[in-house]
């Protein structure tokens, strides 16, 4: 039988990625592990005060170990009220023939955020001008209408509907039933997870558990942040801690620094939000207010050397949300936003789970990996020569980090090597990339020439103190 002998072609210029770090083929992500979470709660009614909302978070507790950490409706947070308890038993529109022209029970967007209930008897222009939300520029799709969700004294009722659907609406009269209760019972939910580290200084990750039948906006965002616990957690060791902060936005953040000990919001050192990071489009970050933190510089470098194009906004340019508590007046704890930009599916019933990306799935969880990364693995290095390095007597290096092989390269490097500045800050003041500045200096330590030191914290991690000049500018 004749053999078939196989070919090795070289790769020809530009004819691979050029991705400095590709990301895994097979990482560490449990894709069934993110499916379980979205659909078993994705379509649930999760409003911030909410039954459907409790599920949810007693599913997150059960499966991280977390405490649950409550504000009942109505109670005052910092200067928020929690608010209103929201229990929907049904949400019909019909025609006066009985057809349903929807229902909530398909989908909770159907009705408007604290619908009250309501049964009668509408005529089509009061059903038209005051209880129907439609976007005619998109007419197979409706609207998530959530803004009485933040107005505690409103006590309205109302459909989103897809335009095709309203311009069928010929009818001179309408039956309304929504069976609903909208009171202070009930409690909002924040899940708190923490794992410790030989540091107290703490990192902590969020994300929001409302908005019902979205996914990206979201509960999505929990499967990422659940993917990197679940990473952490199986490290042998934690140079830093980490807590993963769950609950509805911009309320759970109230109510968690309202009722969190002083002692423990005094370990959180630096905050990352998570938004939007399910959807098609590029990621990116924003900075926190002061934008000079540790944690902005890492990000920075991260995305600079992962991704072929950085996309920084200024704090709340990305997405507004609980890093406005975290790093706001009093606190002032530097906290950064990581996500994808504006989407087309956003607040409409199409972030659902067939417009989950799950590349980008992946692509989010190695990013945050390897912000991790570097908090965990930046050292001091302490250089043990003097003298520029003979560089044609470690090869090594050459092969390993070629961008930082040269004398030049090199020199720079070992001349800021002090002994007191990390790799990180090394590489922040050089604008390299850490990655190969820990590579270069690993390979030192290897080869005798230097050594490791724990890199402390520091006052200067926290970033400027002058907030007002910097707000001034943007």
């Amino acid at each position: 039988m004749r053999k078939v002998r196989s070919m090795v072609v070289a790769p020809q210029p530009g004819s691979r990625s050029s991705f400095l770090y590709p990301m895994p083929v097979h990482s560490d992500l449990d894709m069934g592990r993110v499916n379980d979470l979205l659909e078993r709660h994705w379509k649930l009614n999760r409003s911030a005060v909410n039954a459907d909302t409790d599920v949810l978070a007693r599913y997150l507790a059960d499966r991280l170990g977390a405490r649950i950490i409550e504000a009942k409706s109505g109670e005052e947070c910092l200067t928020w009220t929690m608010p209103n308890h929201w229990r929907v038993r049904k949400g019909q529109l019909r025609r006066l023939s009985g057809e349903v022209v929807c229902d909530f029970a398909d989908n909770p967007l159907h009705l408007w955020t604290h619908s009250i209930g309501f049964r009668g008897i509408v005529s089509r222009d009061d059903l038209l001008a005051n209880h129907i939300q439609t976007d005619p520029s998109r007419p197979e799709e409706f609207l998530y209408y959530y803004r009485n969700g933040y107005k505690p004294a409103e006590r309205q009722w109302g459909f989103s509907l897809p335009h095709r659907l309203v311009e069928s609406l010929t009818d001179p009269q309408y039956e309304v039933e929504i069976d609903a209760d909208l009171d202070r019972e009930g409690s909002l939910k924040v899940v708190d997870a923490f794992l410790p580290g030989e540091l107290p200084d703490t990192v902590f990750i969020m994300a929001h558990t409302c908005h019902p039948a979205l996914v990206s906006d979201g509960i999505g965002c929990i499967a990422v942040a659940n993917e990197l616990f679940h990473l952490l957690n199986a490290r042998p060791r934690r140079r830093y801690s980490y807590r993963f902060l769950y609950g509805p936005e911009y309320f759970a953040a109230a109510a968690y620094l309202a009722k969190a000990d002083p002692e423990t919001i005094a370990t959180l050192k630096f905050g990352i939000y998570l938004d939007m990071l399910t959807t098609n489009e590029p990621i990116g970050f924003q900075t926190s207010v002061r934008g000079n933190s540790r944690v902005d510089h890492i990000v920075r470098n991260v995305l600079s050397s992962h991704r072929p194009l950085l996309i920084e906004r200024p704090s709340r340019a990305l997405w507004g949300n609980d890093e406005m508590f975290y790093d706001g007046p009093g606190f002032n704890i530097p906290t950064v936003g990581l996500g994808r930009l504006m989407h087309r599916e956003y607040h409409y019933n199409t972030d659902d789970l067939a417009h989950v990306n799950h590349y980008h799935v992946r692509e989010s969880l190695w990013i945050l990996s390897r912000v991790v990364e570097v908090f965990e693995t930046d050292y001091v290095p302490v250089r043990g020569f003097d003298g520029p390095l003979y560089l044609s007597r470690y090869p090594q290096l050459q092969a390993k980090v070629p961008a930082l092989s040269t004398s030049a390269a090199s020199h720079r490097l070992l001349m800021l090597a002090d002994g007191q500045a990390s790799c990180q800050d090394l590489a922040q003041t050089l604008g390299l990339d850490y990655f190969q500045v820990r590579t270069f200096f690993d390979e030192l330590v290897g080869l005798g020439l230097a050594a490791r030191r724990e890199r402390p914290p520091t006052a200067a991690d926290l970033g400027s103190d002058q907030v007002a000049p910097l707000l001034a500018g943007r």
